[in-house]
């Protein structure tokens, strides 16, 4: 008699997962869908502006090279690598190592998700805002550390209260994540907020994981957001995660780089060396291109964002809603009705209003209160969706 089979069964780390918090709206735009409903999406945040021809034109040509179709380097071409190093000394005046302080990543997310590998061990503790990005905490969980929240709340400009951790939480932490501009609540951060957060980690022994992916993404050309590693001192803490997938519209390209201290970079790199084989150098050459060029490209971007958002925002506003007006990223939040949650709202958005908006409890308890829309559609249809949501009554 044969012992039957036993099913496949997910590993521990996959069924501690929280609950797909979106299944509902997805059901709900399903339904819409299938009812030929109209929907405005606003609730994915993925340029819909292309990525600019020179950078196409830099992918075309290498691709048609022989020596790009072997494997790339683990750490990725120098020529990027030192393309980085310069790009962070002339937008932050941050001198860099190519060769020992820039890696290569296949996106930032990939490299978000991995670093916990290289510094947590089990029953470590990381500190994680909320709301943020749910890969921080994936990550930590994933090596299976533990994850202690830090609040975001918009009476305190949506930036953690360093003072407010317990001694006791600081001096056991392992990692803090921060990310300036911020996604899901679109603040920024200040060289201040920085100066203090590299001392508070000093103090504390604590490595600072700064997820910089919106840098190039704001409206105020004289006050562009801050990098930590302009920070004397902060690459003694720091490691910092750039994406070229919103500045330049890459996000389909999956490059990004990882730079600061030398340790840090050295400890991603290993993880990367034995569970990667790098980035396709034609997208690495495309990188150099994007790094290297002429940035009028990423003016125009956010120019046309700042249009977009005035369109959005302002209309809501006049509308009668409490919308957060973004200085960065292409987010805006707008807070719920009273008595209505995140959940209700963008449920009740889609069905009777047909735009898709993300509850920010998506990315964490402290988004309660709510929705985020996004700027990645077109001015006519952000217009359309402040009429549809004028309508509703709230």
């Amino acid at each position: 008699m044969t012992t039957p089979a036993r099913p496949s069964r997910l590993a521990q780390r996959l069924r501690e997962l929280p609950p797909y918090l979106f299944a509902r709206i997805d059901e709900l735009k399903r339904e819409a869908l299938g009812r030929g409903a109209d929907l405005i999406d606003l609730g994915i945040g993925d340029p819909d502006l292309p990525t600019p021809r020179h950078i196409i034109d830099a992918l075309q040509s290498a691709a048609a090279e022989p020596r790009h179709h072997r494997y790339p380097s683990y750490q990725g071409m120098a020529e990027l690598r030192s393309a980085a190093a310069a790009y962070y000394a002339g937008r932050w005046g941050v001198k860099l190592d190519p060769s020992r302080e820039v890696l290569v990543l296949i996106g930032s997310k990939e490299g978000i998700a991995h670093f916990p590998i290289a510094f947590v061990d089990p029953g470590d503790l990381v500190l994680v805002p909320d709301p943020a990005y749910p890969v921080y905490a994936v990550g930590t969980t994933f090596c299976g550390g533990r994850v202690h929240k830090v609040p975001l709340r918009r009476e305190n400009g949506f930036l953690p209260d360093l003072a407010a951790i317990p001694t006791e939480v600081a001096r056991e932490a392992k990692i803090i994540w921060t990310n300036y501009p911020n996604n899901p609540t679109a603040a920024t951060a200040t060289i201040d907020f920085y100066r203090d957060l590299v001392a508070w980690a000093r103090e504390h022994d604590v490595i600072v994981a700064s997820d910089n992916a919106y840098a190039d993404v704001y409206f105020d050309e004289a006050a562009p957001p801050p990098s930590i590693l302009s920070v004397p001192g902060a690459t003694d803490v720091a490691i910092e995660f750039y994406s070229l997938s919103k500045t330049y519209n890459m996000t389909g390209w999956r490059t990004a780089f990882a730079c600061g201290n030398g340790d840090l970079v050295r400890g991603l790199g290993q993880v990367k060396t034995n569970v990667d084989s790098g980035v396709f150098e034609a997208v690495q050459r495309a990188a150099i291109a994007a790094l290297s060029g002429d940035q009028t490209c990423v003016a125009d971007m956010r120019k046309v964002y700042r249009e977009r958002r005035d369109v959005l925002c302002g209309g809501l506003a006049r509308a009668g809603y409490d919308v957060l007006t973004p200085e960065a990223t292409f987010y805006t939040l707008v807070a719920t009705p009273r008595g209505v949650t995140s959940m209700e709202f963008a449920a009740r958005l889609l069905s009777e209003a047909h735009i898709v908006g993300t509850p920010a409890t998506g990315f964490g308890a402290c988004g309660e209160g709510f929705v985020r829309l996004t700027l990645c559609a077109p001015a006519e249809r952000l217009a359309e969706a402040v009429a549809r949501m004028a309508r509703l009554s709230v």
